[in-house]
């Protein structure tokens, strides 16, 4: 014959539930101070009230002020051009292409005393004025009214670097009495015409 176990079924269902109901609520708070905790710490401007389940927003958040960055401007004087005002700005000469492409300037050659032009924050090109010496720099190319041609060097790119204008390689073709632009050669000496 069977022995008759005496197990109250009636209190082990209860024990069970008892003991998933603890092992659940245990569970729940800590999943509840855990994204407390991380609210806190992720969204600064949020604030939690560990008492009452609200979420309240501060009222007065305080924004960074806001930095306005300043573009300095220049009033083109008589006889300037973007040589001279990348040199004045910038101590470089080289510079005026820059300039010239903050205010899109195509033809730098019709700038008009009293326009107002843009002096872009960009950093110095090669120092054209000042002391310049080989010893500072890797070979001296320009000087006041002279180039020396280097490698690789056209009519056109001469005059980009002395006047920031691509197209101004016919002033530059006069001044030196050439029939053809091609003819140029390393280490010649131009005449860069103001």
């Amino acid at each position: 014959m069977p022995k008759k176990s005496n197990i109250n079924y009636q209190q082990l269902f209860f024990d069970i539930l008892e003991k998933k109901y603890f092992n659940l609520s245990l569970g729940i708070i800590v999943a509840y101070l855990i994204s407390s905790i991380s609210y806190k710490l992720l969204l600064k401007n949020v604030h939690l009230n560990l008492v009452f389940p609200t979420i309240s927003f501060k009222k007065n958040i305080e924004k960074p002020p806001v930095k306005k960055e300043v573009v300095k401007t220049y009033i083109i004087q008589q006889g300037d051009d973007l040589w001279r005002i990348g040199e004045k700005f910038y101590g470089s000469g080289f510079n005026s292409y820059d300039i010239s492409l903050a205010n899109k300037i195509v033809d730098p050659s019709l700038l008009v005393a009293g326009q107002k032009i843009i002096i872009p924050k960009v950093t110095p090109r090669e120092p054209t004025v000042g002391e310049i010496s080989a010893a500072s720099t890797s070979q001296v190319t320009y000087t006041e009214g002279k180039y020396v041609v280097q490698p690789g060097d056209s009519l056109s790119l001469i005059a980009q670097k002395v006047y920031g204008d691509l197209y101004a390689w016919p002033r530059l073709l006069q001044a030196n009495g050439f029939l053809n632009p091609d003819r140029i050669e390393v280490g010649m000496v131009l005449t860069i015409p103001r």
